[in-house]
């Protein structure tokens, strides 16, 4: 808890309580005022995805030869855009461009966030530091919701577009005034070889895209399911689900360098798996608070871990680039799936969306859990994937 960490943090706590206040506004902004479908929901909402997805590896690359905070600065500012563009979005094509702004914005910002962060801790702790950066992240996530739903039920869209706007220029002053945690010594030079995805991000970035596949369907759907149900709002639920998130990556934030990423982040999916089928076959009030709560705690060991694993005894020029290309599934999770689950709603309804999604997250689960009962132990791991004796995961 060095200065330094704690100024990043209060940039990413600013940058997401902003990012967070889109989450249940832009689902009932795209089917009530503009009059979009369940399959328009899900592209607006995917549409984040796709600049996101492009320009990730690219972000990976830059915080490497750049340096972290230049991408920080960047990142913040183009939400500050998109956030009050979404004052002139009186059409589903143009709230497309402001979410094709908002996932430029969040690819830079979120690499060099996690960049920053690895390069803050030492190598045995990097998963805690992953952790309890990831904190300020769904605290943001937490915070951002309830304030929305708040600022629209008093002053409608409108206020919501400003007051994120407001809230990303905050994140723009964060940003500029941390420190850059990458020396000139050890950036990768500009223009050297290497392609954009670095090998060592693929394989834990195919079990992000499992893992987090739930929350596409939760973050576009949820909103809707409640408002079909006649409940009132979701901040509640989504402030629970990111709660859960947070309290438990700080209770537990050493578990990924204590347990391994494949153990740990296998048993998670298994959570993640279990409360999205809770909140499919059971979607009451109850339901969902039970759902958003196992579904949050299986969230909150995903990521960290595998992200800690995939940056264990690789040198600081190279984390961009692996970070970037993990977390670049991320943005194939949230780009796809709103998009395929969307079509799949209008024909089954919100409920089988989240059952699919607890599918895949099972099978990646199995994936990590049966396989090492097989011989393969990522524990122990392989020296071309992972080479320390925590969290490795076996190619």
């Amino acid at each position: 808890m060095t200065p330094a960490f704690l100024g990043i943090s209060v940039s990413v706590f600013a940058f997401f309580v902003a990012s967070g206040m889109f989450l249940p506004t832009t689902p009932r902004y795209t089917a009530g005022p503009l009059g979009g479908s369940d399959f328009a929901v899900g592209l607006v909402i995917g549409s984040f995805s796709v600049s996101s997805l492009l320009l990730r590896p690219f972000a990976g690359r830059w915080a490497d030869t750049g340096g972290r905070r230049r991408l920080l600065i960047i990142g913040a500012a183009l939400q500050v855009v998109a956030a009050a563009g979404h004052l002139v979005a009186d059409s589903i094509a143009l709230l497309i461009v402001m979410r094709l702004l908002l996932g430029a914005a969040e690819a830079l910002f979120f690499v060099a966030a996690l960049a920053a962060a690895t390069d803050l801790a030492p190598e045995h702790r990097r998963g805690e530091a992953l952790s309890l950066i990831s904190t300020s992240l769904y605290l943001g996530v937490a915070v951002g919701p309830v304030l929305a739903e708040w600022l629209n039920g008093r002053g409608g869209f409108s206020f919501v577009w400003i007051a994120a706007t407001v809230i990303s220029v905050l994140a723009v002053a964060a940003s500029g005034i941390s420190r850059e945690t990458l020396p000139p010594a050890e950036r990768r030079v500009a223009g050297a070889a290497g392609s954009l995805l670095h090998r060592r991000g693929i394989i834990p970035g195919l079990l992000v895209l499992c893992g987090a596949w739930g929350m596409g369907a939760y973050f576009a759907f949820l909103p809707l399911m409640a408002e079909q149900r006649g409940l009132d709002g979701v901040g509640g639920y989504l402030a629970a689900f990111a709660l859960v998130v947070i309290g438990l990556r700080l209770v537990g934030a050493r578990l990924p360098d204590q347990v391994g990423a494949a153990r740990l982040s296998g048993t998670a999916l298994v959570l993640s798996a279990v409360g999205l089928a809770v909140i499919g076959l059971l979607p009451t009030e109850a339901g969902l608070w039970i759902g958003s709560a196992i579904f949050g705690a299986g969230v909150a060991f995903t990521f960290p871990a595998i992200v800690a694993m995939s940056v264990q005894g690789v040198a600081p020029a190279e984390r961009g680039a692996i970070v970037g290309t993990t977390s670049l599934f991320l943005d194939v999770a949230f780009g796809v799936s709103p998009a395929v689950l969307g079509l799949m709603a209008g024909l089954t309804g919100y409920g089988p969306t989240f059952l699919v999604s607890a599918l895949i997250a099972a099978a990646a689960s199995a994936y990590l859990l049966v396989g090492r009962t097989k011989g393969h132990d990522q524990d122990r791991g392989d020296p071309d994937t992972a080479p320390d004796a925590r969290g490795r995961l076996s190619a």
